[in-house]
């Protein structure tokens, strides 16, 4: 009897380790993700062939959590490791690899000449504009109605006056949350918002101060410092 009792408790101990096995084997390998469709607020992922619809915040059962959308791009994130990706891409995640993360990969931002003036595609928050380089400029700069269109409260920025080309105007001083040219993103972005300014939103020292500035032939290059 006690030597059954023996055998049944060894028995059920290596089942108990085997299944321990089998778990820790599932969850070291690697998730396969595809960013299959994005809804404004909402974005569909398939991990592992399952559909999932998700919020920022949410969580799949696999531990993936939608950190961020940005237009065309999400941003997701499990355990300590995060990654952007855009629409149609596919994510890999698994272990940290013991070799190593490697180096930092540079942000940079190539801009183009477009009529004597260095103009590019960006984001402001989540709404893409359309960019001109101005070292002349201390902040980044918006027109009122551009403001208004991104939901942005400039009433509560600090109210001030500027020079402009047509002269001494007011402005009111805000901070965006985010501004992403090329792959350089930055957060909480001193800007000015300028009632009567026409024209591209201008892209001043608030952010260029944050970058190294170099020309080749005549490509504008931004590399984040």
């Amino acid at each position: 009897m006690h030597k059954n009792y023996c055998y049944k408790k060894t028995i059920l101990f290596v089942l108990t380790v085997l299944l321990g096995l089998t778990i820790n084997v599932r969850f070291a390998q690697a998730t396969n993700v595809i960013v299959m469709a994005i809804f404004g607020e909402m974005v569909i992922l398939k991990v592992d062939g399952t559909k999932h619809k998700m919020r920022v915040g949410d969580k799949t059962p696999e531990g993936i959590v939608l950190a961020e959308i940005d237009y065309d791009t999400v941003i997701l994130k499990q355990g300590n490791k995060s990654s952007r990706h855009k629409l149609g891409g596919h994510v890999s995640f698994g272990l940290e690899s013991g070799r190593g993360k490697g180096p930092k990969k540079e942000q940079i931002a190539k801009i183009w000449p477009k009529n004597d003036m260095y103009v590019t595609h960006g984001y402001i928050n989540k709404f893409s504009v359309t960019f001109m380089v101005d070292t002349g400029a201390t902040w980044i700069a918006l027109s009122e109605s551009m403001a208004k269109r991104m939901g942005i409260n400039y009433f509560r920025g600090e109210r001030g006056y500027a020079g402009t080309a047509s002269g001494v105007t007011s402005i009111y001083k805000i901070k965006l949350d985010s501004v992403r040219v090329g792959e350089i993103r930055l957060y909480d972005v001193e800007a000015a918002v300028i009632p009567n300014l026409s024209g591209h939103v201008l892209l001043g020292n608030s952010f260029l101060k944050y970058t190294e500035m170099t020309r080749t032939k005549q490509v504008m290059i931004l590399k984040k410092k």
